[in-house]
């Protein structure tokens, strides 16, 4: 029915966040935005995008406008935030961290992105475990670097994806310092669909301080 791509959603990977980035960060987000070039338009498994996608979070004032596809930052970006109404936001303030950073890098490369229903193409933008190696962002956590070996043979063994099996994996991506909610929505949707899902062709497996990253691209039908 359509393509799909996983890429990290790990905000240091986009530009100017890290002061100290390394050429290698910069070829990994290259690599990223090469991967989101492979189709002129995708999909989000949301039902609507958040009026606003930005690093506010991160305490950073710079974001992305969607309802206008307006990069905004300092007080343009404050004044923008300052200006939703409760509900606008309310979905701003809802929006999964891996939703923003995705929304991010299609803006840099001026692809179009969407909800669900806007493209059969699915953009799934996932976070491996923070807590997997000793030198990791957050405290080492017993299992989780096994945890992402298996989540990473369950997305690129064989020929199609064990549906179940990575479902089951996402669900316990929580307790493992992992965001994987995104990518469990676009496998729900395919699985509602009636469709299968390819392995994915991965171009990019190895860790970017310390967090395994995983990017490439595959097909559901």
């Amino acid at each position: 029915m359509g393509a799909f791509a996983i890429i990290p959603a790990a905000p240091v990977l986009l530009e100017n966040i890290d002061r100290s980035e390394t050429a290698r960060m910069v070829e990994l987000r290259t690599v990223i935005r090469d991967t989101v070039r492979t189709q002129t338009h995708w999909a989000l498994p949301i039902e609507t995008l958040p009026p606003v996608a930005g690093l506010g979070g991160w305490g950073i004032d710079r974001g992305v406008d969607t309802r206008t596809g307006q990069y905004l930052s300092g007080t343009e970006w404050v004044d923008t935030v300052e200006g939703l109404t409760t509900d606008e936001r309310r979905l701003a303030e809802a929006a999964d961290p891996a939703i923003v950073v995705v929304i991010l890098h299609a803006h840099a490369v001026g692809i179009d992105i969407g909800p669900l229903g806007s493209s059969e193409n699915l953009l799934l933008p996932i976070d491996l475990s923070g807590a997997a190696a000793e030198d990791a962002p957050l405290a080492p956590i017993d299992g989780a670097e096994e945890f992402d070996r298996a989540v990473v043979e369950a997305i690129t063994s064989g020929t199609s994806i064990d549906n179940e099996r990575l479902l089951d994996l996402c669900d316990q991506a929580g307790a493992m310092a992992a965001n994987l909610s995104v990518l469990a929505a676009g496998i729900r949707h395919a699985v509602d669909q009636g469709a299968r899902v390819s392995t994915l062709e991965p171009v990019v497996d190895e860790r970017v301080h310390e967090v395994r990253s995983v990017c490439g691209t595959g097909l559901w039908e």
